[in-house]
């Protein structure tokens, strides 16, 4: 946890580079912090473009301020995870026990429950439909899912539902599943299907 208090020092001193910089040499190669780790290292590639943007005048405060608190959120679940048990860093030298078996009547963080999953050609992200009709995508590292559009209806007896954008664009759903689109000349195109779970 002292490695952590001298990185939030770091970061009230406004020494962002080496805030970031000594959380991803704590993490490297620490056995359960894969997650962490990659966090750190999307802070790091976050302030460097922070840098580049304020150089020519575009840097915002918001975007240092995101950075910042991301890294204290890094900093706080490092200290969960010692305080609970969970190793976040390499032992610091010498033998050690290794850490308790995991408890089989803990009961684990609730997985969201999706009714189908939407594959669109050339798109390598995958979309959840909700049981609420909200389309997520969500982020593979770290596992946050934001709304992309909605499941409505279709008032064509030829689609089961629409994948409704917030702009007003869609893609009509037949009942086999198929996603369907237009293309540049108005013709029907197939952009995807849905797995139903």
């Amino acid at each position: 946890m002292a490695d952590t208090r001298r990185i939030r020092e770091l970061i009230g001193e406004n020494e962002i580079e080496q805030a970031v910089q000594l959380l991803i040499d704590m993490l490297d190669g620490a056995a359960a912090s894969g997650d962490l780790l990659d966090s750190a290292i999307l802070q790091k590639s976050r302030w460097v473009e922070y840098k580049k943007k304020n150089i020519s005048g575009l840097g915002e405060e918001k975007e240092i301020n995101g950075i910042r608190a991301a890294l204290l959120n890094i900093s706080r679940e490092i200290d969960n995870r010692a305080s609970s048990g969970h190793a976040t860093r390499l032992p610091d030298s010498g033998n050690h026990a290794p850490p308790p078996p995991p408890q089989f009547d803990t009961p684990q963080p609730q997985q969201p429950q999706y009714i189908a999953r939407c594959f669109f050609n050339a798109d390598p992200n995958s979309y959840f439909v909700t049981p609420a009709n909200q389309i997520v995508v969500v982020n593979p590292l770290t596992n946050f899912s934001t709304i992309v559009a909605n499941r409505v209806a279709s008032v064509n007896p030829n689609f089961a539902w629409v994948y409704l954008f917030p702009n007003g664009f869609f893609y009509n759903v037949d009942h086999a599943g198929a996603i369907w689109g237009v293309n540049a000349f108005g013709m029907p195109l197939q952009m995807g299907y849905v797995q139903y779970t």
